[in-house]
Protein backbone atom coordinates (compact mmCIF):
# COMPACT_ATOMS: atom_id res chain seq x y z
CA UNK A 1 0.00 0.00 0.00
CA UNK A 2 1.53 3.38 -1.08
CA UNK A 3 1.93 6.14 1.62
CA UNK A 4 -1.16 8.16 0.19
CA UNK A 5 -3.63 5.12 0.51
CA UNK A 6 -2.10 3.94 3.84
CA UNK A 7 -2.45 7.57 5.80
CA UNK A 8 -6.08 7.96 4.33
CA UNK A 9 -7.18 4.43 5.98
CA UNK A 10 -5.48 5.42 8.56
CA UNK A 11 -7.16 9.02 9.13
CA UNK A 12 -10.40 7.07 8.89
CA UNK A 13 -9.87 4.43 10.82
CA UNK A 14 -9.03 6.87 13.58
CA UNK A 15 -12.22 9.12 13.08
CA UNK A 16 -14.38 6.07 13.19
CA UNK A 17 -13.07 5.20 16.38
CA UNK A 18 -13.14 8.44 17.71
CA UNK A 19 -10.54 8.60 20.17
CA UNK A 20 -6.54 8.83 19.82
CA UNK A 21 -3.70 7.38 21.88
CA UNK A 22 -2.67 9.26 24.98
CA UNK A 23 0.77 9.77 26.81
CA UNK A 24 1.98 6.89 27.56
CA UNK A 25 5.17 5.33 29.53
CA UNK A 26 7.51 2.95 28.27
CA UNK A 27 7.84 -1.12 28.49
CA UNK A 28 10.21 -3.55 27.42
CA UNK A 29 9.09 -6.94 26.76
CA UNK A 30 11.12 -10.47 25.39
CA UNK A 31 10.72 -11.85 21.96
CA UNK A 32 9.69 -15.58 21.58
CA UNK A 33 13.13 -16.62 22.24
CA UNK A 34 13.73 -14.77 25.39
CA UNK A 35 15.58 -11.97 23.57
CA UNK A 36 15.18 -8.35 25.07
CA UNK A 37 12.87 -6.08 22.75
CA UNK A 38 13.80 -2.35 22.32
CA UNK A 39 12.15 -0.21 24.98
CA UNK A 40 9.23 0.69 23.97
CA UNK A 41 8.68 4.73 23.35
CA UNK A 42 5.10 6.25 23.16
CA UNK A 43 5.28 9.14 21.48
CA UNK A 44 2.32 11.34 21.28
CA UNK A 45 2.22 14.65 19.02
CA UNK A 46 -0.76 16.92 19.67
CA UNK A 47 -2.20 18.63 16.38
CA UNK A 48 -5.33 20.51 15.92
CA UNK A 49 -8.93 19.74 14.98
CA UNK A 50 -9.54 16.92 12.27
CA UNK A 51 -11.01 19.47 9.57
CA UNK A 52 -7.80 21.34 9.71
CA UNK A 53 -3.93 20.67 8.58
CA UNK A 54 -2.62 19.78 11.64
CA UNK A 55 -4.13 16.74 12.30
CA UNK A 56 -3.60 14.74 9.12
CA UNK A 57 -0.24 15.54 8.90
CA UNK A 58 0.27 14.46 12.40
CA UNK A 59 -0.99 11.38 11.72
CA UNK A 60 1.16 11.08 8.63
CA UNK A 61 4.50 11.40 10.29
CA UNK A 62 3.28 9.20 13.21
CA UNK A 63 2.47 6.55 10.21
CA UNK A 64 6.58 7.28 9.04
CA UNK A 65 7.71 7.15 12.42
CA UNK A 66 6.41 3.95 13.51
CA UNK A 67 7.33 2.17 10.71
CA UNK A 68 10.57 3.82 10.43
CA UNK A 69 11.58 3.57 13.87
CA UNK A 70 9.54 0.73 15.17
CA UNK A 71 12.79 -1.09 15.52
CA UNK A 72 13.99 1.62 18.18
CA UNK A 73 10.38 0.63 20.00
CA UNK A 74 8.97 3.93 18.93
CA UNK A 75 4.98 3.74 18.98
CA UNK A 76 3.81 7.11 17.84
CA UNK A 77 0.42 8.46 17.99
CA UNK A 78 -1.46 12.12 16.28
CA UNK A 79 -3.99 13.33 18.78
CA UNK A 80 -6.28 16.07 18.04
CA UNK A 81 -6.44 19.33 20.19
CA UNK A 82 -7.86 22.94 20.01
CA UNK A 83 -4.52 23.85 17.82
CA UNK A 84 -1.23 26.08 18.59
CA UNK A 85 -1.61 27.24 22.12
CA UNK A 86 -3.33 23.59 23.70
CA UNK A 87 -0.39 21.96 22.48
CA UNK A 88 2.08 24.26 23.81
CA UNK A 89 0.24 23.98 26.87
CA UNK A 90 0.33 20.35 26.63
CA UNK A 91 3.67 20.05 25.82
CA UNK A 92 4.74 22.38 28.63
CA UNK A 93 2.48 19.93 31.10
CA UNK A 94 4.31 16.84 29.99
CA UNK A 95 0.85 15.67 28.44
CA UNK A 96 2.32 15.29 24.92
CA UNK A 97 5.79 14.67 23.32
CA UNK A 98 6.08 16.45 20.14
CA UNK A 99 3.01 19.35 18.77
CA UNK A 100 2.78 21.52 16.30
CA UNK A 101 2.39 25.37 16.08
CA UNK A 102 2.66 28.47 14.53
CA UNK A 103 6.02 30.08 14.91
CA UNK A 104 4.82 33.25 16.81
CA UNK A 105 2.74 32.16 19.41
CA UNK A 106 6.00 28.92 19.79
CA UNK A 107 7.90 32.74 20.47
CA UNK A 108 4.93 33.75 22.92
CA UNK A 109 5.24 31.19 25.02
CA UNK A 110 9.33 31.30 24.98
CA UNK A 111 9.09 34.66 26.57
CA UNK A 112 6.07 34.93 28.52
CA UNK A 113 3.82 37.18 26.09
CA UNK A 114 0.70 38.02 25.05
CA UNK A 115 -2.02 35.16 26.65
CA UNK A 116 1.07 33.06 27.61
CA UNK A 117 2.30 36.01 30.25
CA UNK A 118 1.58 33.80 33.48
CA UNK A 119 2.50 30.63 31.90
CA UNK A 120 5.74 30.87 30.33
CA UNK A 121 7.15 28.15 28.35
CA UNK A 122 11.06 28.85 28.45
CA UNK A 123 11.62 24.22 27.64
CA UNK A 124 10.31 24.94 24.47
CA UNK A 125 12.36 23.51 21.33
CA UNK A 126 11.76 23.69 17.62
CA UNK A 127 12.38 20.69 15.21
CA UNK A 128 11.84 22.12 12.18
CA UNK A 129 9.87 24.68 10.10
CA UNK A 130 7.20 23.00 8.62
CA UNK A 131 4.90 25.61 6.32
CA UNK A 132 3.52 28.51 6.14
CA UNK A 133 -0.34 28.60 7.92
CA UNK A 134 -2.47 30.65 5.74
CA UNK A 135 -5.15 32.98 6.63
CA UNK A 136 -8.49 31.82 4.38
CA UNK A 137 -11.29 34.34 5.34
CA UNK A 138 -14.14 32.26 3.43
CA UNK A 139 -17.98 33.86 3.50
CA UNK A 140 -21.10 32.91 1.89
CA UNK A 141 -21.78 35.37 -1.05
CA UNK A 142 -25.49 35.25 0.15
CA UNK A 143 -23.81 37.26 3.24
CA UNK A 144 -22.64 39.98 0.80
CA UNK A 145 -19.40 40.34 2.82
CA UNK A 146 -16.59 41.32 0.44
CA UNK A 147 -14.27 43.25 2.24
CA UNK A 148 -13.18 42.77 5.97
CA UNK A 149 -15.00 45.36 7.03
CA UNK A 150 -18.36 44.24 5.80
CA UNK A 151 -17.76 41.15 8.66
CA UNK A 152 -19.20 43.76 10.83
CA UNK A 153 -22.88 42.67 11.80
CA UNK A 154 -22.32 39.48 10.42
CA UNK A 155 -21.66 35.85 12.34
CA UNK A 156 -18.12 35.15 12.17
CA UNK A 157 -16.27 32.01 13.14
CA UNK A 158 -12.73 33.20 14.94
CA UNK A 159 -11.37 29.66 15.19
CA UNK A 160 -11.91 27.49 18.72
CA UNK A 161 -11.27 29.33 22.38
CA UNK A 162 -7.38 29.62 22.76
CA UNK A 163 -5.88 28.86 19.00
CA UNK A 164 -3.96 30.23 16.91
CA UNK A 165 -6.43 30.74 14.66
CA UNK A 166 -8.63 32.73 17.00
CA UNK A 167 -5.17 34.97 17.82
CA UNK A 168 -5.02 35.68 13.91
CA UNK A 169 -8.86 36.47 13.50
CA UNK A 170 -8.92 38.94 16.30
CA UNK A 171 -5.79 40.97 15.80
CA UNK A 172 -6.73 40.94 11.84
CA UNK A 173 -10.79 42.57 12.77
CA UNK A 174 -9.64 44.70 14.92
CA UNK A 175 -6.43 46.24 13.23
CA UNK A 176 -7.12 45.52 10.10
CA UNK A 177 -10.50 45.64 9.59
CA UNK A 178 -11.13 48.32 11.80
CA UNK A 179 -13.97 46.47 14.11
CA UNK A 180 -14.35 45.76 17.71
CA UNK A 181 -15.10 42.34 18.48
CA UNK A 182 -18.46 43.43 19.61
CA UNK A 183 -19.51 44.33 16.24
CA UNK A 184 -19.54 40.62 15.02
CA UNK A 185 -21.27 37.90 16.10
CA UNK A 186 -18.39 36.00 17.08
CA UNK A 187 -18.55 32.08 17.08
CA UNK A 188 -15.64 29.43 18.28
CA UNK A 189 -15.85 26.52 16.75
CA UNK A 190 -13.63 24.28 14.51
CA UNK A 191 -13.14 24.09 10.99
CA UNK A 192 -15.11 21.16 10.51
CA UNK A 193 -18.46 22.58 12.70
CA UNK A 194 -17.82 26.00 10.75
CA UNK A 195 -17.58 24.42 7.28
CA UNK A 196 -21.39 22.68 8.46
CA UNK A 197 -22.56 25.65 10.24
CA UNK A 198 -22.14 27.73 7.14
CA UNK A 199 -23.58 25.09 4.55
CA UNK A 200 -26.47 24.91 6.96
CA UNK A 201 -27.19 28.93 6.86
CA UNK A 202 -26.23 29.14 10.32
CA UNK A 203 -22.98 31.16 9.92
CA UNK A 204 -21.99 33.67 7.24
CA UNK A 205 -18.16 33.15 7.33
CA UNK A 206 -15.11 31.41 8.73
CA UNK A 207 -11.10 31.68 9.23
CA UNK A 208 -9.19 28.96 8.61
CA UNK A 209 -5.88 29.29 8.78
CA UNK A 210 -3.53 26.30 8.00
CA UNK A 211 -1.52 24.74 5.14
CA UNK A 212 -3.62 24.49 1.85
CA UNK A 213 -5.39 23.03 0.36
CA UNK A 214 -7.34 22.64 3.99
CA UNK A 215 -9.53 19.68 4.37
CA UNK A 216 -12.75 22.19 5.88
CA UNK A 217 -12.24 24.91 3.18
CA UNK A 218 -12.32 22.19 0.03
CA UNK A 219 -15.65 20.91 1.85
CA UNK A 220 -17.47 24.31 1.86
CA UNK A 221 -16.12 25.16 -1.78
CA UNK A 222 -17.13 21.69 -3.34
CA UNK A 223 -20.26 22.08 -0.93
CA UNK A 224 -23.76 23.64 -2.79
CA UNK A 225 -23.30 26.56 -0.78
CA UNK A 226 -21.66 29.61 -2.79
CA UNK A 227 -18.77 31.16 -1.40
CA UNK A 228 -15.49 33.38 -1.64
CA UNK A 229 -12.63 34.04 -0.11
CA UNK A 230 -11.61 37.57 1.02
CA UNK A 231 -8.72 38.99 -0.41
CA UNK A 232 -5.76 40.82 1.48
CA UNK A 233 -4.80 43.77 -0.29
CA UNK A 234 -1.22 45.71 0.28
CA UNK A 235 -2.47 47.52 2.57
CA UNK A 236 -4.38 45.78 4.52
CA UNK A 237 -0.97 43.68 5.03
CA UNK A 238 1.23 46.74 5.21
CA UNK A 239 -1.86 47.52 8.44
CA UNK A 240 -1.02 44.18 10.05
CA UNK A 241 2.95 43.60 9.73
CA UNK A 242 3.10 46.93 11.63
CA UNK A 243 1.58 45.34 14.10
CA UNK A 244 2.49 41.90 13.78
CA UNK A 245 5.57 40.86 12.00
CA UNK A 246 5.76 38.04 12.21
CA UNK A 247 2.80 37.89 9.17
CA UNK A 248 4.26 37.49 5.62
CA UNK A 249 2.42 37.72 2.12
CA UNK A 250 0.88 34.40 0.68
CA UNK A 251 -1.37 33.20 -2.25
CA UNK A 252 -3.99 30.76 -2.39
CA UNK A 253 -3.51 29.80 -6.15
CA UNK A 254 -6.85 29.60 -8.27
CA UNK A 255 -7.49 26.67 -8.53
CA UNK A 256 -6.53 25.47 -5.60
CA UNK A 257 -10.30 24.91 -4.29
CA UNK A 258 -13.19 24.19 -6.28
CA UNK A 259 -14.85 27.02 -7.52
CA UNK A 260 -11.24 29.07 -6.69
CA UNK A 261 -10.22 30.28 -10.50
CA UNK A 262 -8.07 33.05 -9.84
CA UNK A 263 -5.55 33.84 -7.13
CA UNK A 264 -6.34 35.30 -4.03
CA UNK A 265 -3.39 37.06 -2.00
CA UNK A 266 -3.34 36.69 1.64
CA UNK A 267 -1.27 36.51 4.55
CA UNK A 268 0.05 33.48 6.96
CA UNK A 269 2.27 32.22 9.41
CA UNK A 270 5.00 29.70 9.34
CA UNK A 271 4.10 26.49 11.39
CA UNK A 272 6.98 24.48 12.80
CA UNK A 273 7.01 20.77 15.01
CA UNK A 274 8.02 21.54 18.63
CA UNK A 275 8.90 19.84 21.30
CA UNK A 276 9.71 19.85 24.93
CA UNK A 277 13.96 20.71 25.82
CA UNK A 278 13.35 17.05 27.97
CA UNK A 279 12.50 15.33 25.19
CA UNK A 280 15.22 12.76 24.13
CA UNK A 281 18.16 14.13 21.81
CA UNK A 282 18.49 10.60 20.09
CA UNK A 283 14.71 10.03 19.28
CA UNK A 284 14.52 13.58 17.55
CA UNK A 285 17.50 12.98 15.71
CA UNK A 286 16.46 9.73 14.31
CA UNK A 287 12.74 11.03 13.87
CA UNK A 288 14.29 14.00 11.87
CA UNK A 289 16.28 11.24 9.80
CA UNK A 290 13.44 9.58 9.19
CA UNK A 291 11.35 12.57 8.24
CA UNK A 292 14.12 13.73 5.65
CA UNK A 293 14.81 10.79 4.04
CA UNK A 294 10.99 10.02 3.02
CA UNK A 295 10.37 13.67 2.12
CA UNK A 296 9.32 12.72 -1.05
CA UNK A 297 7.07 9.90 -0.09
CA UNK A 298 5.04 11.88 3.24
CA UNK A 299 4.70 15.14 0.30
CA UNK A 300 2.41 12.24 -1.76
CA UNK A 301 0.16 12.27 1.58
CA UNK A 302 -0.91 15.90 1.99
CA UNK A 303 0.02 18.73 -0.67
CA UNK A 304 0.75 21.05 2.23
CA UNK A 305 4.44 19.00 3.02
CA UNK A 306 4.97 19.79 -0.23
CA UNK A 307 6.37 23.57 0.89
CA UNK A 308 8.99 21.60 3.45
CA UNK A 309 12.06 21.25 2.06
CA UNK A 310 15.57 20.91 4.41
CA UNK A 311 16.93 23.84 3.14
CA UNK A 312 13.76 25.80 4.26
CA UNK A 313 14.03 23.66 7.76
CA UNK A 314 15.14 26.35 9.79
CA UNK A 315 13.92 29.69 8.15
CA UNK A 316 10.79 31.73 8.60
CA UNK A 317 10.39 30.88 12.33
CA UNK A 318 11.10 33.29 15.46
CA UNK A 319 13.89 33.41 17.99
CA UNK A 320 13.27 30.46 19.65
CA UNK A 321 15.94 28.04 20.35
CA UNK A 322 16.07 24.42 18.25
CA UNK A 323 16.42 21.06 20.42
CA UNK A 324 19.71 19.49 20.55
CA UNK A 325 18.59 16.59 18.76
CA UNK A 326 17.97 18.65 15.71
CA UNK A 327 20.55 20.74 16.10
CA UNK A 328 22.75 17.11 15.82
CA UNK A 329 20.94 16.62 12.49
CA UNK A 330 20.85 19.89 10.69
CA UNK A 331 24.80 19.95 11.77
CA UNK A 332 25.52 16.75 9.97
CA UNK A 333 23.15 18.12 6.81
CA UNK A 334 25.07 21.36 6.68
CA UNK A 335 22.24 23.22 7.74
CA UNK A 336 23.44 26.54 9.37
CA UNK A 337 21.85 27.17 12.46
CA UNK A 338 21.04 30.84 13.28
CA UNK A 339 22.55 31.87 16.51
CA UNK A 340 19.84 33.34 18.39
CA UNK A 341 17.73 29.74 17.69
CA UNK A 342 20.80 27.66 20.16
CA UNK A 343 20.07 27.03 23.11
Amino acid sequence: MNWKKRTIFILVAMLMLGSFTACGGNDQAEGDGGESRPERQFVTIVTGGTGGTYYPVGTILATLWNEELGHLGVNASAQSSGGSVENLNMLKDGEAHLGIAMANLTLFAYEGQQRFQDNQFEGVRFVTALWPDVTQFVVTESSGIETLSDIAGNSFNVGSAGSGTEYSSNIILEEVAGLSLDDVHVEHLGYTEASSAMQDGQLDGMNAEGGIPTSAVSEIFASRTAVRMLEFSDEDYQTLHAVAPYYGQFTVPGGMYTGLDEDVQTVGVKSALIASEDLDADLVYEMLVAMYDHLEEIQEAHEALRSVTLEESVKGLAPVPFHDGAIRFYEERGIEIPEDMRP
